[in-house]
């Protein structure tokens, strides 16, 4: 299998790990509500899903993602835009499996924060801000290579995610609904972007013609 073909693989996996611990774990914690409640409450310490969501579900799927993200500035690396944007994507894959090591209290209450709640927030909100930064670089970084349409996309989705990230740092009703338009930015563009990159099939979907 090749480095591009394995990273998509990588991609795919974490993706879909993630997606299975929200799915999955909001079925079976009581009266949870996707719109109004963050993801990490699904592995907060506490909760009835919290040791399974967090460490079968963001740990795994944060490491894979980070793996991908590693393995797509080694295959980019002829492209120092494209490797800073894979650094700063890869920070928000580590954020993800950050967010299992270190839970938020439970229904992620912020009224006598822990050191485990202080740390999910800290590496949890860099790793937002870092991932909303690498969409963009991540798509201008192809504009003049074989997938161009990236660039748009890197954009928008960096301004959904941003619009997400403002809506969770500002605690609104519906920070659920606002918390997944991020993190749906960021796959949508991850999977697009690790799509190119298997379809390049050599090295990069950024400079190859």
């Amino acid at each position: 299998m090749t480095a591009p073909r394995l990273a998509f693989v990588l991609l795919l996996l974490g993706e879909g790990i993630q997606l299975a611990a929200i799915v999955i774990g909001g079925a079976l914690y009581p009266g949870y509500d996707h719109l109004r409640q963050y993801i990490s409450e699904l592995g907060a310490t506490g909760a009835v899903t919290g040791p399974a969501v967090s460490w079968l579900g963001f740990v795994p799927s944060g490491l894979l993602i980070t793996a991908f993200c590693g393995l797509a500035g080694w295959i980019l690396r002829r492209n120092l835009l494209a490797v800073v944007a894979c650094l700063l994507l890869g920070w928000y894959g580590l954020s993800l499996a950050g967010a299992g090591l270190y839970p938020c209290a439970f229904e992620c209450a912020r009224s006598e924060p822990t050191l485990d709640a202080l740390m999910h927030d800290l590496i949890g909100g860099t790793g937002y801000l870092t991932g909303v930064v690498g969409l963009a670089l991540a798509g201008l970084s192809a504009r003049s290579g074989a997938a161009p349409w990236l660039a748009p996309l890197g954009l928008g989705c960096a301004a959904v995610a941003l619009l997400g990230f403002g809506g969770i740092v500002a605690d609104v009703e519906l920070g659920g609904l606002f918390q997944r338009l991020l993190e749906s930015a960021m796959a949508v563009f991850l999977i697009a972007f690790g799509w190119a990159l298997r379809r390049s099939g050599v090295s990069n979907p950024a400079a190859s013609g």
